[in-house]
């Protein structure tokens, strides 16, 4: 027989179940499971990659593509060492830091912070910064001017205008004894970077300043900015070797914890959620098992006809695989179309619940990011379709290899 006949008849067994509601429930459900798990997987798979996007372009945003440290307080002959960086013909720019620590007191209350000492021109070239500006100006960012990310302005109760006062872990002699170094300076900028951790932790002062607060007598961090990203290790490895006594620390090398973790959940995510679609064929079986028995004299007809065991076996192969097709289908259309629009959706609940639902203290980011890949959609349904195409190989195997005079035996 070709092809055309197993086909329509697998359709009608699939559309004809009024006296097997049972047959017909399992295959319902089946369909509702294989929809549900490629649903949820292209969402979580388009969630992950959003955030592995939002986060690495914050990061890289915030921070340079290597960073390079001293083991000791500060870096001895930095101006020598930024011009061998210069150099070396790998940068566009190399600008010196001042980092540190420093406890932040305003009028409502006192945090913990991360104080960077940058020039106003190379704090140009941080846009994430610049251009996120929501108070204030950078005009005046001299002397003791600070620039303050906005949730830590908001813990600490400050505007522009107000004064600031840090201390530092440095102690410095006096009459009474040794005590903490602490200076007040005044907000003159407050910025909204995108990244919750960065704007509620970092406070941004002029270059001189920091190492005059932090009594340092040169600076202890320079970034250093690629012609070429994609040459990162091989720059980091040339670098070390012109700078052996310096630390010289990639982005990724310095997030690496943070990347592994975002990486682990994605393929934690995908297994776990992949069981469902796992589940659903073993319904397709059950159901297709039940079919089988039900249809036994119809095979044992088929077989006296002269339909081949392969004919047997194909249509009840298209039977089980038209479920994973429709739902493999239906659950891509679902999870495209909740992927698209989950911030709203994030929103929508929001207000209903009137819970914050995704806090960003907790995930870094302030709303809940989105990036649909093909290859995922391609990944995710071809995986549905070849486990429910399994699926049906051994139900299909035993209904051809029934003997047609047995089946009839007892019908």
């Amino acid at each position: 027989m070709k092809f055309g006949f197993p086909f329509r008849l697998a359709i009608r067994y699939f559309l004809a179940k009024k006296n097997e509601a049972l047959v017909s429930f399992i295959s319902g459900f089946s369909m509702l499971g294989v929809t549900l798990g490629v649903a949820a997987l292209i969402v979580v798979m388009a969630v992950m990659n959003g955030f592995h996007i939002e986060l690495t372009k914050g990061i890289r945003g915030l921070n340079s593509d290597i960073s390079i440290t001293s083991l000791e307080k500060s870096i001895e002959d930095s101006d020598s060492v930024i011009g061998r960086i210069r150099g070396s013909g790998l940068t566009t720019q190399v600008s010196p830091l001042v980092f540190g620590q420093a406890l932040a007191a305003g009028p409502r209350a006192s945090s913990g912070a991360v104080v960077k000492g940058i020039t106003l021109k190379d704090l140009r070239h941080k846009k994430q910064i610049v251009d996120n500006v929501v108070f204030g100006s950078l005009t005046n960012f001299d002397n003791n001017h600070i620039a303050i990310g906005a949730e830590l302005a908001s813990t600490l109760g400050v505007r522009v205008g107000d004064k600031v006062k840090l201390i530092s872990p440095n102690f410095i002699s006096t009459a009474f004894g040794s005590m903490p170094r602490s200076k007040d300076f005044i907000v003159s900028a407050v910025f909204a970077s995108g990244l919750y951790d960065f704007d509620s932790g970092v406070i941004l002062m002029p270059l001189d300043s920091a190492m005059t607060f932090f009594t340092l007598p040169s600076v202890n961090l320079i970034e250093v900015y690629l012609k070429d990203s994609s040459e990162l290790n091989q720059s980091v490895r040339k670098l070390h070797s012109e700078l052996p006594q310096l630390r010289v620390m990639s982005w990724q090398t310095t997030h690496e914890q943070f990347l592994s973790a975002l990486h682990v959940e994605r393929v934690a995510m995908f297994t776990i959620l992949s069981l469902i679609i796992l589940v659903a064929a073993f319904n397709i079986i059950s159901s297709l098992f039940m079919l089988v028995k039900d249809k036994t004299k119809d095979i044992a007809i088929l077989r006296t006809m002269g339909a081949s065991k392969s004919d047997i076996m194909l249509i009840f192969m298209i039977n089980g695989g038209i479920v994973g097709i429709i739902g493999t289908g239906l659950g891509t259309l679902v999870g495209v179309s909740f992927a698209s629009n989950i911030d709203r959706i994030k929103q929508f609940l929001e207000s209903i619940t009137g819970t914050k639902i995704f806090e960003a203290a907790v995930y870094f980011l302030y709303h809940l990011p989105s990036k649909i890949l093909v290859s995922d959609i391609i990944m995710v349904s071809g995986m549905s379709l070849a486990i429910c195409f399994l699926a049906t190989i051994y139900p299909a195997y035993k209904a051809a290899n029934l003997d047609p005079v047995e089946a009839m035996r007892y019908e």
